[in-house]
């Protein structure tokens, strides 16, 4: 259960994802790589993942956090109470991080409170989305997001041949060979903007191909 300090974070993260980012569903504790990012938000190809670190955090698992959630993701980033950057500033008046090893999160690093131009002239740690690329993710990573079900449902929507009881590795494993990045991409985004969550945006309906509307629960 998350405590009083990151609950703080996440819901101060969260109501700017919806401002920054409204055509993304907000998703909280999502599971990925046998752990749970503490945030993410999914838009229709892409998907975003944030690990929050409060001040009464520790920094052990960080390392293997940002590590499992970037395979997965297209950007991860690390949103740290302030307590984790050193007073001391380098020479031009920026602070720096004091975590072991420097570990940050690939796409972004930002403080919370989100720092101001005065105390952070050169943008570093401040609260803004990192340009678009084209990077892609991990395809059988990123597959892992998905339940059995869900991925069943893809492969009917994109006419891969499965059986009722083929595993979800094996689901995936044929997804990954016969699907593009980008429709990899789309079908994970799909699934988890319809999944119902304990917290999270309300669910993202899409419009089921006549095809497979009468075999399965339409989702995204």
């Amino acid at each position: 259960m998350a405590s009083a300090a990151e609950r703080e974070i996440r819901e101060a993260l969260a109501g700017w994802l919806g401002r920054e980012l409204p055509r993304a569903r907000v998703i909280h504790e999502l599971k990925c790589g046998g752990r749970r990012a503490d945030l993410a938000a999914v838009e229709r190809e892409q998907i975003w993942l944030f690990e929050i670190k409060s001040e009464r955090d520790t920094l052990d698992r960080l390392g293997d956090q940002v590590k499992a959630f970037s395979s997965a993701s297209h950007y991860t980033i690390v949103v740290a109470h302030e307590r984790w950057f050193d007073r001391e500033p380098y020479a031009n008046g920026t602070p720096r991080l004091s975590w072991p090893h420097r570990t940050a999160g690939p796409h972004g690093t930002w403080c919370y409170p989100d720092p101001s131009a005065d105390i952070s002239p050169y943008g570093l740690y401040r609260w803004r989305l990192p340009a678009r690329t084209m990077r892609q993710p991990h395809a059988l990573r990123l597959l892992e997001l998905l339940w059995r079900a869900e991925l069943q449902w893809e492969c009917e929507r994109h006419g891969i041949p499965f059986r009722s009881r083929d595993t979800a590795p094996m689901l995936m494993e044929r997804m990954a060979w016969r699907m593009t990045g980008e429709q990899i991409a789309r079908a994970v985004c799909r699934q988890l903007r319809a999944r119902w969550f304990p917290e999270a945006d309300p669910p993202v309906v899409p419009v089921v191909p006549k095809q497979i509307e009468t075999s399965h629960t339409a989702v995204e």
